[in-house]
């Protein structure tokens, strides 16, 4: 077998065939197609009030659920597991966060009650941004890119996998599960999990208990900058400067200002380069006669518009 060399600062350099490493490998460049993953266990239960350790769901405290001391009983000390958030710990009224499964103490009969909202627990992301999720809708819950919020595209269809199953403390439960990428305004920007009752047919919340979900995305992790040319619809001065994505000739995306008002290009194109919103698509410039230029990443470009013409308008919302 020939022997293959990489010769050190020479670009475009290829090995064909298989590569064997034996040792570390270690990258700090750019990589394309990346395989990123995130794990976490979502619980939701319902209220829950109980004086003993035992009465709780899965018989401990759920790690990062709020508690509030609704009657405290003299002897009880909490104080091991608790993140205080009003009042004062081991006495009534005292309003914490658990960050620990088991108390001290808790044999005198001390009155808790839990919230049931929705705790997640993240194991592990790599995705390069938090995933906030939300239940607003019974028996549903959505993720989505804490950072930028309901973006198109986020989670392509194509090349993102969610998976998710039902666990409970107490055994099997009636509950289906449903699990996948969803659009909730506009396509494909957020996750979701989706509980129901299959013995009446209905959605149902509280049927969480550290329940698993793992979300795998193959980005394109390529940021070489693109130059795309846009246009100015309104005329000076104007408020709330924001960024049309427009995907061959049809809209893909709106990124709305934050209501500064502009008298000029130089203070439009200032605004557009320091508002978080409009920034976040990448760096814009004066283009001249009523042009602007956007110089943005060939991963986001390929996230808007892949294999079709990404252009964009600068518009008052």
């Amino acid at each position: 077998m020939a022997t293959k060399y990489i010769v050190d600062n020479l670009s475009g350099q290829t090995i064909t065939g298989n590569l064997t490493i034996n040792g570390n490998f270690a990258v700090t460049g750019v990589t394309t197609g990346s395989l990123s993953s995130y794990s976490a266990l979502l619980t939701q239960t319902s209220q829950q009030t109980t004086t003993f350790l035992g009465g709780l769901i899965g018989s401990a405290f759920i790690i990062g659920e709020t508690y509030t001391i609704s009657s405290y009983q003299t002897g009880d000390d909490f104080s091991n597991i608790a993140n205080v958030q009003s009042g004062i710990i081991n006495q009534t009224g005292c309003v914490f966060i658990a960050s620990g499964q088991t108390p001290t103490n808790w044999d005198n009969g001390s009155e808790l009650i839990s919230s049931g909202n929705l705790v997640v627990t993240v194991l592990e992301n790599n995705l390069g941004y938090n995933i906030t999720w939300v239940n607003d809708t019974p028996g549903l819950y959505v993720g989505f890119n804490e950072t930028t919020g309901f973006v198109y595209n986020n989670f392509d269809v194509m090349n993102t996998i969610v998976t998710s199953q039902i666990t409970s403390p107490t055994g099997p439960i009636p509950i289906n599960l449903g699990a996948g990428v969803g659009s909730v305004t506009n396509r494909n920007d957020s996750v979701y999990i989706a509980t129901w009752d299959y013995l009446n047919g209905a959605p149902t919340n509280n049927a969480l208990f550290y329940n698993p979900v793992q979300i795998k995305i193959r980005q394109n992790l390529d940021t070489t900058p693109i130059v795309l040319s846009g246009s100015v619809q309104p005329s000076f001065p104007f408020s709330y400067v924001s960024t049309r994505l427009v995907c061959n000739g049809n809209n893909v995306e709106n990124f709305i200002g934050d209501g500064t008002q502009v008298n000029n290009t130089t203070e439009m194109i200032n605004q557009l380069n320091s508002d978080p919103t409009t920034s976040y698509l990448g760096t814009y410039s004066d283009g001249g006669s009523g042009v602007v230029l956007l110089s943005m990443a060939t991963n986001l470009v390929n996230q808007f518009c892949s294999n079709e013409t990404l252009s964009f308008v600068i518009f008052d919302d």
